[in-house]
């Protein structure tokens, strides 16, 4: 399980780099990058416990949750 939020958070500074840039400007899009990162993983683990140790779903999952932590976080700055 460590290895899986371990690698989440990873994924989830490339994925604001890539997406939205230098994550020193935006510490925001960082913040819910690895927050949705984490729920990923957490909602693999809870669901599916043998796909902790796979390095592909794992990938996916931290790329996923990260991209969805930011989309949400746009989406509630957008009805604001």
């Amino acid at each position: 399980m460590s290895d899986i939020l371990l690698s989440a958070v990873f994924t989830a500074f490339t994925m604001v780099r890539v997406i939205k840039g230098s994550w020193l400007r935006n510490p925001q899009y960082l913040a819910t990058g690895i927050l949705g990162a984490v729920v990923g993983a957490l909602l693999l683990h809870a669901y599916w416990p043998a796909y902790d140790d796979d390095f592909i779903v794992g990938g996916v999952t931290g790329i996923f949750g990260s991209w969805a932590g930011m989309a949400l976080f746009d989406a509630i700055l957008g009805m604001a």
